[in-house]
């Protein structure tokens, strides 16, 4: 739809700013690499996607000596980084957070619905930071190229190694404002696409798989999909809904794939 195509180009110049600014940060500031992340290492949630790895992930949380990204460390105002206890810039953060969502209603009506499949809670999957870097999976969903397939966005077009390195810059610098006592804890399904990036960098890592029956992941995961995409097509048009479904799954054999590898 005209309304989705602005919003999606829209989200990428957001995603693409915000990386510049990480990137300018991290070069005018060297903390950012001189501090070292924790001797312990990452907690990574990273089981299919509607398997619980949200639930999970916030009752890990809830452990006061580890520091999981909060939304708006990843979302509003990335630079420059913020501790969770300065009260004044987190407030700020959220008023900016929810000033455009309440003047968008299209958009505000689209969040209701997605956090019906998806509750929104304060602390977000570090997915978030890798679609700085272009990890969007979302563009194989909403595409119209037919060509355009998540197995050969994952294997082929989608330069992990950047992904992975700004990946590793971000939570380095949320690192100098808000070291954890114990460990970073981090969540996504993404990150089962590359697990060898993610260890390459986090070598200490420990992941944490989560299981369900499949023939309850895949309601749930078209569910959650149609939600998120309805703002991009016409819900009136069945062959966009056919081909996100259909990609929709292909989404699931790939994870499974790379799991299984």
């Amino acid at each position: 739809t005209p309304v989705g195509r602005n919003f999606f180009l829209s989200e990428l110049h957001a995603l693409h700013t915000n990386c510049k600014r990480v990137l300018n940060y991290a070069a005018e500031h060297n903390e950012v690499f001189s501090q070292n992340l924790p001797t312990v290492g990452l907690l990574v949630v990273c089981g299919l996607a509607r398997t619980g790895t949200t639930l999970l992930y916030n009752l890990l949380a809830c452990d006061p000596n580890c520091r999981a990204p909060l939304y708006t460390d990843i979302a509003v105002e990335v630079v420059p980084p913020i501790s969770r206890s300065d009260s004044i810039g987190q407030k700020r953060r959220n008023d900016l957070l929810k000033s455009p969502q309440q003047e968008d209603e299209q958009f505000f009506d689209l969040l209701i619905q997605v956090a019906a499949s998806h509750a929104h809670f304060d602390i977000e999957e570090d997915y978030y930071i890798l679609r700085h870097a272009g990890y969007f999976s979302l563009f194989t969903l909403v595409s119209d190229d037919e060509d355009c397939t998540p197995e050969s966005w994952i294997h082929k077009e989608m330069n992990k190694d950047y992904a992975y390195d700004y990946h590793e810059i971000f939570l380095r610098m949320l690192n100098t404002v808000d070291m954890p006592k114990s460990h970073w804890l981090l969540k996504s399904p993404i990150h089962i696409f590359s697990f060898d990036k993610l260890l390459q960098h986090y070598p200490n890592a420990l992941l944490i798989m989560t299981h369900r029956q499949l023939d309850e992941v895949l309601p749930s995961s078209w569910s959650l999909t149609l939600a998120a995409a309805e703002l991009y097509f016409d819900k009136t048009n069945s062959i966009s809904r056919n081909r996100i479904l259909k990609r929709c799954c292909q989404f699931v054999d790939t994870e499974i794939e790379c799991m299984m590898k």
